[in-house]
């Protein structure tokens, strides 16, 4: 297996699949500036993100669902060791995440529009249909 590898080096055609003489698989010359560009966005996005939520002001409320969010925990040896800190700091960071409210409401707009159904608060109305539809609850009709 050893020669054959050597043999592979030293000769100078190219191995399928490959563009060079080295062995090595090349990268499509005109997808590279795209990879960086995808790089770049991704990452930048990231970075947006993480300095809005270290800069930003957390709310305390949210409007649109009528409750008061989770405040920041406190670190101490305790809550470290016994895992209740991350547990109240994912709830945390879950109430403040940047533009929150307007994720919320484009979640909403989309599955309304892909869903096909129309909502109302909390509240769903669907044609009438099978009993079957209900994914096997007690459904009973007034009439």
């Amino acid at each position: 297996m050893v020669a054959f590898a050597n043999k592979l080096k030293k000769s100078k055609t190219p191995v399928p699949g490959t563009s060079d003489t080295s062995g090595e698989k090349s990268f499509p010359k005109i997808l590279k500036p795209f990879a960086a560009l995808m790089c770049i966005l991704f990452f930048g996005a990231l970075f947006t993100l993480f300095f809005i939520s270290i800069f930003d002001t957390d709310k305390t409320v949210s409007e649109t669902e009528n409750r008061n969010l989770a405040t920041m925990p406190e670190i101490t040896a305790q809550t470290l060791f016994d895992g209740s800190f991350m547990t109240d700091f994912e709830a945390y960071y879950t109430d403040t995440f940047p533009f929150r409210d307007e994720l919320m409401q484009l979640h909403n707009t989309m599955s309304d529009f892909f869903s096909g159904t129309r909502t109302s608060e909390d509240i769903v109305l669907v044609e009438r249909g099978d009993e079957e539809d209900f994914a096997g609850q007690d459904i009973t009709y007034d009439e």
